[in-house]
């Protein structure tokens, strides 16, 4: 039996805004909704990437360049297709992607207990540049941001 292909689809318009909400909310707890997704990618700069294996979409990210700087706003990997190097191929991608943008920088922020999140960065190429505190909440608790940049050339 075949595999079925990877694909990667880039979107600088808000035409895929209700699939990236979807998708956010089976990957997070306290997700963003249609109208961020929406309001974000209205912004210029501002692109959502979504990873499809087949017709299924199984990844995304959501990136905004200013300049030569481009942050990762958010980025997840749906709970069924984890472990299996998804994330890693997407920002491979989209870090490609970045390049013929003519991004120099990728910047992140990431929660400082989200370690799956970190060593997928690590491996990645980013490094750990600083810290936030307190900048995520969890309901009564804070949780620290890791800020970590990625050289693009």
């Amino acid at each position: 039996m075949a595999s079925d292909p990877l694909s990667t689809v880039f979107f600088s318009d808000a035409s895929a805004a209700a699939l990236a909400a979807a998708l956010h909310a089976e990957c997070f707890s306290a997700p963003w909704n249609e109208a961020s997704f929406r309001s974000a990618l209205n912004v210029p700069g501002t692109t959502l990437q979504i990873l499809s294996l087949g017709e299924t979409p199984v990844a995304f990210a959501l990136y905004r360049q200013v300049l030569d700087e481009c942050e990762i706003l958010t980025l997840g990997t749906c709970p069924d297709y984890r472990g299996r190097g998804y994330a890693g191929q997407l920002l491979e991608l989209g870090v490609a992607y970045l390049r013929e943008l003519k991004a120099e920088r990728l910047l992140l922020e990431v929660g400082a207990q989200n370690l799956s999140a970190r060593r997928l960065y690590l491996s990645s190429g980013f490094k750990e540049i600083g810290q936030r505190p307190g900048y995520y909440l969890h309901g009564e608790t804070r949780e620290d941001a890791i800020l970590m940049l990625k050289n693009l050339h």
